[in-house]
């Protein structure tokens, strides 16, 4: 039977927020609405940035280096919309610096620039308080589910478990800390490279 309605439907997972990043030929200026960043290892892998899931990860075994990234919630007072902002861990410790003085991020004002205009270029960042008269920041977003919407996992997968780099970290079922996992993994990607090597020499 057809049904017919006036709104599209939500999704059960969640809010689905888009992921933004400096860019390389303008300043990014937003107030944080998180109180914390979360951050994550990651690969950039088949054209786009994905977790990593330690000894299962395909770009681990494939030998691609992983980076730790941070979210966190933004939001444009000029547009009004929420996104979630990527960071690396160079560029984060400014933010960090402002949580430790001011024991939270909500009302972190932040500009984000390139210091050349390569995109990828160091990330310069500065933070002060955001001038809130009049200003009604929106609930913070749950970054976890949002981020196991963008990458297409089932948030049960996902757990913050301690902390890197002064932050809480966001790690898969199977711990990437763990050192068994990390194990396997090295020894995973090990064995393929002395795959390929064996089959260079042979030609």
């Amino acid at each position: 039977m057809l049904e017919f309605t006036n709104e599209p439907p939500k999704d059960p997972r969640g809010e689905s927020l888009p992921i933004v990043r400096t860019p390389a030929n303008r300043a990014l200026n937003a107030i944080i609405i998180s109180p914390d960043l979360l951050g994550t290892r990651t690969h950039f892998y088949h054209g786009r940035t994905l977790p990593c899931d330690s000894q299962n990860c395909p770009a681990c075994i494939d030998g691609f280096p992983w980076r730790w990234h941070a979210y966190l919630g933004i939001w444009s007072s000029s547009t009004h919309r929420t996104a979630l902002l990527e960071m690396t861990a160079r560029a984060v410790e400014p933010i960090i610096q402002y949580r430790e003085s001011h024991k939270t991020l909500i009302g972190c004002e932040i500009s984000c620039r390139r210091a050349t205009t390569s995109p990828n270029s160091r990330v310069i960042v500065t933070t002060r308080p955001a001038d809130l008269q009049g200003i009604k920041l929106p609930p913070p977003p749950d970054v976890m589910s949002a981020l196991s919407i963008l990458w297409n996992l089932p948030q049960s997968s996902l757990q913050i478990q301690g902390a890197a780099r002064n932050a809480p970290a966001l790690y898969f079922e199977d711990d990437p800390s763990n050192d068994s996992s990390i194990a396997n993994r090295d020894a995973a990607t090990t064995q393929k490279r002395n795959g390929e090597l064996t089959r260079k020499a042979r030609t």
